[in-house]
């Protein structure tokens, strides 16, 4: 358990290259395959947003809260995390809607929201963690 432990602190530098490579591959995924048909843009929506960006923000928030070392500046991950989901979304759905492409919802402060709540949670998660296991030592 000891080692996993010591491992969970170094991979923030992993995970937060590939949570950005799992973004553009997103983006790249909805412009290059087009999933505008009628079961393709739900499948993609609920797989990418509700599953796949939401997940890996949390898991890197966990790190982030996880890293004492990083200070403070490890606060602003949620906040990262949140403002690339929305990114995410103004490239993708707003953007088509804007060229015309398709007609879908704009972005608003709910889909911040979204993108804030699993960072936030995972944040809280790898800061209590790091706390029960500092406060038992």
């Amino acid at each position: 358990m000891r080692m996993l432990v010591e491992r969970a602190g170094r991979a923030l530098s992993i995970t937060a290259p590939i949570y950005l490579l799992l973004l553009l591959a997103c983006i790249l995924w909805f412009w290059l395959g087009m999933p505008f048909s009628g079961s393709g843009i739900f499948a993609y929506t609920l797989l990418v947003y509700y599953v796949a960006l939401p997940s890996a923000s949390a898991i890197i928030c966990t790190l982030a809260g996880w890293r004492k070392e990083l200070g403070r500046a490890r606060f602003l991950a949620p906040l990262v995390g949140a403002l690339l989901y929305v990114a995410a979304l103004l490239l993708t759905f707003s953007l088509s809607s804007a060229l015309g492409i398709a007609n879908i919802a704009p972005v608003d402060l709910a889909a911040f929201l979204m993108g804030l709540a699993p960072g936030a949670i995972g944040f809280a998660c790898g800061w209590g963690l790091r706390h029960f296991r500092d406060s038992r030592r």
